[in-house]
């Protein structure tokens, strides 16, 4: 059934058939990966993980991201999807999926750079990644996600494995392999949300498909069809509904999910996804003209998926920061915006931003979002009472950013500059950007790997 189609899929797709507009959010998608691993790259996780890898060793055949340093495949994956998602700046799925780049990016450089890949290859790979892994999690997300299963890294593990199994050429047989050891490896639990586990999340998933690739080329097996058996990937991650598997996954191949209505979405702020659509209303009531000193009440509109997931009503650090809806609009409303710096702990202890907090109410507005529409990060709205009793008010059903309200193409290199610099000198910033977004018709991985390595 599904991972055997999966299976058929992998081994049979060339880069020649896939679109071009699937190719051109694979490189949106590489390239906002390597701005915010950049950035992420000098976060204090970003330093543990670096002297973990040093202490570990390994094979010198895969760069580390602003690292200065090769390792091998596998810990090189770790090291860079970790501080690519150090900031929670890295870009979504609409499609259930989560953070796609994050598990498919680091697995891709590693994999790619030890064999020699082309600009091509790279993005060719990071579609089949993306469409496997939202195949597995379109019938089973919401389930797996209520039950506290972090779907970046579980479904990532996926997405990655046959990402890595396409540029390595697997068979059908050896990828079927490579997602049944995946299967066995997923892994990550929403409770270490605001913690720097979260983002390791991310670096194992892209370890996990390197490991699960390799492992089944080698001639490892696994369950032939881990996914659906009985006591396989599905059933026991959560999913409590029937699903008829023959039928799931029967356009793999032939409609590519990324380049469509709920696909790669980029992200304009550097919080959790489901505070976007807050945050735009709060810098809409910017727009209006209300000012933070003069607010005396928040009414935060929401819907009951937040509470799952914005766990922290009074954050004290900036991890925290970004899955507490209250400090984002707050932070929005007292600044105009929400930035890299935001979450730094002077920014955190602001008493400004901390007043503005303690006036906040949530009033649960909204339905359940529905995943995999252009909704489904969750509409929200935000009114605020001045001191003299007037209020205003601001809703947004779909945060800036999403397939259907894209960043234009100044606003993303924009945030790739602000990324990258925070490591890179200008020249490098422009050389490297340069690069990235000629891939598909110049350059090697080795090439861009070379260009953003150094800090």
């Amino acid at each position: 059934m599904l991972t055997n189609r999966i299976s058929t899929f992998v081994s049979g797709v060339r880069a020649a058939d896939i679109p071009q507009d699937a190719l051109d959010k694979a490189r949106l998608g590489m390239t906002d990966f390597i701005g915010v691993a950049l950035a992420g790259s000098r976060e204090e996780l970003g330093r543990l993980i670096r002297e973990y890898a040093t202490r570990m060793g390994g094979v010198a055949e895969a760069s580390i991201i602003a690292g200065d340093r090769k390792t091998s495949p596998e810990m090189a994956a770790l090291v860079n999807g970790t501080i690519g998602h150090a900031l929670d700046y890295d870009d979504m799925s609409v499609s259930p999926i989560s953070h796609p780049s994050v598990f498919l990016a680091p697995a891709i450089l590693a994999v790619g750079e030890s064999i020699g890949a082309s600009g091509l290859d790279v993005l060719a790979a990071y579609v089949v990644g993306y469409e496997v892994a939202g195949c597995v999690a379109g019938p089973m997300f919401q389930s797996h996600y209520v039950q506290g299963w972090h779907s970046t890294s579980t479904f990532g593990s996926l997405g990655a494995a046959a990402a890595a199994a396409w540029l390595l050429k697997l068979n059908a047989r050896q990828v079927r392999m490579a997602i049944g050891i995946a299967a066995s490896l997923a892994c990550g639990l929403r409770q270490n949300f605001g913690t720097m586990t979260k983002p390791l999340h991310a670096g194992k998933a892209g370890a996990n498909g390197i490991q699960a690739a390799f492992l089944a080329r080698a001639g490892f097996t696994a369950d032939a069809a881990i996914i659906e058996a009985p006591l396989g990937f599905a059933k026991v991650m959560g999913h409590s509904d029937e699903v008829d598997w023959a039928k799931v996954g029967t356009n793999l191949g032939k409609t590519f999910v990324i380049a469509g209505p709920v696909g790669l979405a980029i992200k304009p702020y550097p919080s959790c996804g489901f505070t976007h659509t807050a945050i735009d209303c709060a810098l809409d009531l910017k727009q209006q003209g209300v000012q933070a000193e003069e607010i005396v009440e928040i009414e935060l509109g929401t819907s009951p998926f937040d509470k799952q997931l914005l766990i922290h009503h009074r954050p004290k650090t900036g991890l925290e920061g970004k899955f507490s809806l209250e400090y984002c609009v707050a932070r929005a409303l007292a600044s105009g915006g929400v930035r890299l710096n935001s979450f730094s702990e002077k920014a955190m202890r602001e008493s400004e931003v901390q007043r503005l907090i303690e006036g906040m109410k949530w009033v649960e507005k909204y339905p359940l979002p529905v995943m995999g529409t252009p909704e489904g990060f969750g509409a929200k709205s935000v009114t605020v009472t001045i001191r003299n009793g007037n209020k205003y008010h601001a809703e947004a059903r779909v945060a800036r950013g999403m397939p259907t309200n894209p960043l234009s193409p100044r606003e993303f290199n924009a945030k790739y500059r602000d990324c990258a610099s925070t490591v890179l000198s200008e020249e490098a910033v422009e050389e490297s950007l340069s690069l990235l977004t000629g891939m598909q018709r110049t350059g090697t991985v080795t090439d861009i790997m070379a260009r953003i390595s150094k800090s």
